[in-house]
């Protein structure tokens, strides 16, 4: 079966980075909006797409400030109202206007090391989510851990610690607004997957039972999440919360038959440059939920010297591989996406 899409509105932008989409708020009206953010040179520009197609002025520009040594990253509020950035030193709030509302400070890493914080707000925007990769930057005796803050003034209402020596994290929100996920990279000793909840004045934490499985998206409808293996050989799909097993997709389902090395074969040469050709197929670290019932896995590769990146669409319920999406999606989660071209073309596309 091959994808057919087709554009929703397209409108040309400045050349920008990855994009972040931030999930509407509970609540929010039944267009499903997204705000879909792209950092470029410094600034953050915010676009509000509706699910009817519409186009609408640009939400938020924010002005980011410092190095790119000193700020390792940048979210924006879901209403797009501030932006909340992060160094190895801060926290720090700004406003659409400029204004700082509000600044954590953190004690003095003892040593330069990599170490990455991770900031998310809640789907509400009440909270701010706080990954501290403490164990890596040698501050304190334990290993690393986990804030919540309160968005408006930025104290903590509650705290964890974690039991890994992260150089970096992703947090993802749950859609019902309570449970975030948490994947703490650990470099070569593998990947650490947590769940947790503000509840009353305790942040209770969930640790999954793997150390090689990394968080690439929830379900729109919350009832499952995606993870792809450390190894990057297969994908495997999650129930909510309890972390079953509904479905995996492993690497050898998208090499092509071309590419499968046959066993009777005379010319053993031929085998063996088909094998190294395998070894360069790989699952990448992306993709997600096109909907509830249709995710997009990622494959990595090279052919000679040229590298290339493919999204194939698959069926959960049936496990059939539908096709592939153009270009470098990103994904909203209503069976739509949005992607640039090389002229910084910013469309929105959805299938047809």
């Amino acid at each position: 079966m091959r994808i057919v899409a087709a554009r929703l509105l397209a409108r040309t932008v400045p050349l920008m980075s990855s994009p972040v989409v931030v999930p509407s708020a509970p609540g929010a009206d039944a267009g499903g909006r997204r705000l879909v953010i792209w950092p470029v040179e410094g600034r953050l520009y915010g676009f509000d797409f509706g699910a009817g197609g519409e186009e609408l002025p640009p939400t938020a520009e924010f002005v980011l400030g410092g190095s790119a040594r000193d700020t390792w990253g940048a979210v924006v509020a879901p209403d797009g109202g501030c932006v909340v950035r992060s160094s190895q030193a801060a926290v720090e709030c700004v406003g659409a206007d400029g204004v700082e509302r509000w600044r954590l400070g953190f004690e003095a890493p003892t040593h330069e090391s990599v170490g990455w914080l991770d900031c998310a707000f809640s789907t509400d925007g009440a909270q701010v989510w706080v990954y501290r990769p403490d164990a890596m930057l040698g501050r304190g005796e334990g290993g690393d851990r986990w804030l919540v803050l309160d968005a408006e003034d930025g104290r903590v209402l509650a705290e964890a610690p974690l039991p890994t020596v992260g150089q970096g994290a992703r947090q993802m929100m749950h859609p019902d607004g309570r449970h975030v996920l948490l994947d703490v990279g650990e470099g070569q000793d593998g990947v650490q997957l947590f769940r947790g909840a503000l509840v009353g004045e305790r942040l209770e934490v969930h640790e999954y039972p793997w150390d090689d499985r990394c968080l690439i998206d929830v379900s729109p409808d919350g009832r499952e999440f995606m993870t792809v293996g450390h190894g990057t050989d297969d994908a495997v799909f999650h129930a909510f919360p309890d972390g079953e097993e509904l479905c995996s997709f492993g690497l050898e389902r998208f090499v092509p038959e071309d590419a499968d090395q046959d066993e009777d074969a005379d010319d053993v040469e031929d085998d063996d440059d088909v094998e190294e050709e395998q070894e360069r197929i790989a699952l990448g670290w992306s993709g997600g939920y096109l909907n509830e019932e249709t995710a997009v896995i990622t494959l990595t590769g090279e052919s000679g010297d040229v590298e290339w990146t493919r999204h194939q669409v698959v069926d959960l319920a049936s496990g059939a591989i539908l096709g592939e999406l153009p270009g470098e999606p990103r994904l909203l989660g209503d069976g739509t996406w949005v992607a640039m071209d090389d002229q910084g073309r910013l469309s929105h596309w959805g299938l047809r």
